[in-house]
């Protein structure tokens, strides 16, 4: 059984079965266009959803996710300068205005503004994920006014205090605090990475069928080769041979969809260690993150992920000229043998 059902398809490609010029002709006409269209379709299939999966990481998962690590960085760093700030001017009164307001701080807080911004300009959050920053990033005018109060009245004590702790709580608070908005919005962007970064069920379902797709029209065009050699008496048909080698850019995608897929999962692992653990959480060095950065950078760039997402576009062209060229020719054929000949003819 195991070499009956091959030795049969093969017979029927060659048209070893007994069948007639023109039955022949009709059968595999169907056969060849029947498995363009399947093959193409799984291929692209296959192929696209993986290529567009490092597309939306390279423009978008991969740039949020850097840029809340950011955010989040800059923040908490800002809050312990602008602390440090405060107990110093508790405890040194005469220090200048302009080094108690701390340039440091402010240049910390802006830098997460920044960072928030071209999160929210990346097309990767949502609608709810972007209500969700657009009022953490309004939460972070709150909080420096009562930093900036604090700092204004820090020759009262208890003024001064009160509007640290209001920004504390701004800062920190669970669920509500702008720490943990963005640290929320960090996982669900890593999440997000997790998801681009697995094959998913229609790659892996997909590519078999292509494969086997493509192999048996291969069979198919050589099997067709045989028979206009022995039937038809024509040597080679270059249309038909050149639809042939066209079938060798399937191992070369299916490399290319390996390759992205690595470059997916190096990229993953790169952010990995951005979310920190909670809101109070130690806050990731902001040379971890440029490091995670230029490694995701990398991976994107040594799996030319790029290149590769740009041969999506040729699958369905190539199907189309593959199965115009098949059409073409056996048309041709079925034109010259199905239309009867004259009795000096002797065509069958």
């Amino acid at each position: 059984m195991t070499t009956y059902l091959p030795r049969r398809f093969w017979r029927s490609a060659t048209g070893a079965d007994g069948v007639s010029t023109v039955g022949y002709l009709r059968r595999q006409l169907a056969w060849l266009l029947a498995l363009t269209a399947v093959g193409g379709a799984a291929l692209f299939g296959a192929y696209d959803e993986v290529h567009r999966d490092s597309v939306s990481i390279r423009d978008r998962s991969g740039p949020a996710v850097v840029e809340l690590a950011r955010a989040n960085t800059s923040l908490q760093e800002a809050h312990i300068t602008a602390r440090e700030h405060l107990d110093y001017r508790a405890r040194n009164h005469k220090w200048p205005d302009i080094l108690a307001r701390g340039e440091e701080y402010r240049t910390q807080v802006a830098e997460a503004k920044s960072s928030l911004a071209r999160a929210a300009a990346s097309g990767a959050l949502n609608r709810e994920d972007q209500q969700t920053l657009r009022i953490a990033s309004g939460l972070v005018d709150s909080y420096a006014l009562r930093i900036d109060g604090a700092w204004t009245q820090s020759k009262q004590p208890k003024l001064s205090h009160a509007n640290l702790s209001y920004a504390e709580r701004m800062m920190y608070a669970r669920t509500s605090g702008i720490l943990d908005r963005i640290t929320a919005l960090q996982a669900r962007q890593g999440a997000a990475l997790d998801r681009q970064e697995d094959w998913g069920a229609a790659p892996l379902l997909a590519w078999p069928v292509a494969v086997t797709a493509c192999a048996l029209l291969g069979v198919r065009l050589v099997g067709t080769q045989v028979f206009l050699r022995q039937r038809v008496r024509l040597r080679l048909s270059i249309p038909l041979a050149a639809v042939t080698l066209l079938l060798a850019a399937v191992p070369v995608l299916a490399f290319g969809t390996w390759q992205a897929h690595a470059s997916q999962t190096l990229v993953q692992h790169a952010a990995d260690g951005l979310t920190p653990a909670g809101p109070s959480g130690r806050p990731v060095e902001a040379t971890a993150i440029t490091d995670a950065e230029a490694r995701m950078d990398k991976a994107l760039r040594e799996g030319n992920t790029e290149a590769w997402s740009r041969g999506t576009v040729f699958i369905p062209l190539g199907t189309a000229l593959m199965a115009g060229v098949i059409l073409w020719t056996l048309q041709s054929l079925l034109v010259e043998y199905a239309v009867p000949r004259r009795r000096t003819g002797g065509h069958r």
